[in-house]
């Protein structure tokens, strides 16, 4: 079994690491705008301790992103000309409603985001949309604390229905939120949360984690009934987690690891909680606030694929004491003897990626859409701006060959295949243009120097070749 014949080749990209023109007509100030260039954007924001809002004299990398506002026909017509068919991409919050609790959408907002759907319309691209990529309106943040707040499920959904009554004639597939299990782990990012020394953090943490569970479901529910055959999926950062031995206690040790990725998708295909979490919440005095009819919007709103962000497998133990961990985009692993070093923040391992298609295969037995998958690293422009960037190509062969075995061998029903950053980006955990994934080079520094100008690389040609070839040529 081959790859359909409309299967989705394309990229992803986000609007905080894009887009700049941060404070432009009249766009609000969003959590991800406050982030320093430093080692502490990472890191939980502690309000009574010394935190990133204190800090002075920083660069903060989204204020500028790539100028995608001003050259997004520009870039579309480059990833048109490559041969993509589906282009990801998320929506500000706050380009919309500056605060996130006003009532109606700045019309200037709206229009930016029809430009970009007419652009790809006329490119023949299938356009997919996340309506919440780590984009939340810091007024929300200052005056409502995040998604620990009930109310801001209220604003959020009034934020979704807003684009669905919009867009939603002309988008087929959406993702409310991004990787919605990174609220356990970079939670500042992933749900605007800030604590104190005195707060259960897994406490409010998983809080907000029912809270955007619940955002997510109503947004379904309001889509479906606006809009009949859009599709809605949820969105996890994925990964199978290994044991470091196989003694039963490392074994085990990544069971339970996985149980805690997955529990975020568990509730939004199978619509309810798993019996799992009930006992873990009492171990760790975890009391979350529920309303009734809660557990029945959950368990009537479910959603249509799994989408995923695959960029390597981690590895645990039963006890990680004595033995080598690495922090790699919010997540601590330890490090895997059996996968070789690189140049990249994580190990590389693309038999990993058939693995976790099959794990989410198995367990959900709906179709999966890859949205996230490439390689991160500095590039070496020659004079002409000419990168030969082939361990990029190298990299996305080998987990585009996994990706296929496990359509072709596995039985796995795949939607399509999006590669992160597309174009060159401002990384979510570092800050830097550094750090890069796309196709196509950015002219700008770590600061925001540079001319913004476009340039193909060499892996720009080699993937136009393997969509060309429905990825027959690697």
């Amino acid at each position: 079994m081959k790859l359909s014949r409309d299967f989705l080749w394309g990229g992803a990209i986000s609007a905080i690491q894009t887009e700049g023109a941060h404070l432009e007509d009249g766009k609000g100030l969003s959590n991800f705008d406050v982030l320093p260039m430093n080692d502490r954007r990472l890191k939980d924001v502690m309000m009574d301790e010394d935190n990133i809002f204190t800090e002075e004299g920083q660069h903060y990398p989204s204020h500028t992103g790539i100028h995608f506002r001003e050259h997004y026909k520009e870039d579309i017509a480059m990833l048109a000309e490559m041969g993509i068919n589906a282009f990801r991409f998320s929506i500000s919050w706050p380009r919309l409603f500056p605060n996130g609790d006003e009532a109606t959408a700045l019309e200037s907002g709206l229009a930016f985001y029809e430009s970009i759907l007419d652009e790809l319309e006329k490119h023949n691209i299938e356009p997919v949309i996340t309506i919440s990529h780590f984009d939340l309106p810091m007024h929300l943040v200052e005056h409502y604390g995040g998604w620990a707040s009930r109310q801001v499920v209220g604003f959020y959904v009034n934020y979704a229905k807003t684009l669905l009554s919009r867009f939603g004639h002309r988008v087929k597939y959406w993702i409310p939120f991004n990787e919605m299990n990174m609220v356990l782990h970079i939670p500042f990012i992933g749900g605007g949360l800030t604590f104190t020394a005195a707060d259960n953090k897994l406490e409010k943490k998983y809080q907000a984690a029912h809270h955007q569970l619940l955002a997510n479901a109503l947004t379904v529910e309001a889509g479906k009934q606006m809009v009949p055959g859009i599709q809605f999926g949820c969105m996890l950062a994925a990964g199978k987690t290994y044991p470091y031995t196989c003694k039963p206690e490392d074994v085990f040790a990544s069971l339970e690891s996985d149980k805690h990725t997955l529990f975020f998708s568990d509730v939004q295909v199978y619509g309810k909680y798993p019996n799992y979490i009930a006992p873990y919440f009492a171990k760790h005095k975890i009391n979350i606030h529920t309303e009734p009819g809660d557990f029945e919007i959950l368990k009537n709103n479910t959603v249509d694929f799994v989408s995923f962000s695959y960029y390597s497998s981690a590895c645990t133990a039963a006890s990680t004491e004595g033995l080598e961990t690495r922090r790699t985009n919010g997540f601590e692993t330890v490090k895997n003897p059996y996968l070789p070093p690189s140049g990249s923040v994580w190990q590389i391992d693309p038999i990993g990626l058939r693995i976790t298609m099959n794990q989410l295969y198995d367990r959900y037995r709906i179709p999966l859409f890859i949205v996230e998958n490439g390689l991160g690293i500095a590039d070496e422009p020659d004079k002409d701006f000419h990168v030969q960037d082939d361990y990029r190509i190298e990299y996305l062969s080998n987990h585009l060959r996994n990706m296929k075995d496990a359509v072709e061998q596995d039985g796995v029903e795949l939607i399509g295949y999006l590669s992160w950053g597309c174009i060159d980006l401002v990384s979510v955990s570092e800050g830097k243009m550094s750090k890069r994934y796309g196709y196509i080079y950015v002219d700008a520094d770590d600061y925001g120097n540079g001319t913004f100008k476009r340039y193909k690389k060499a892996s720009y040609h080699w993937y136009k070749k393997v969509i060309e070839s429905n990825g027959e040529c690697l």
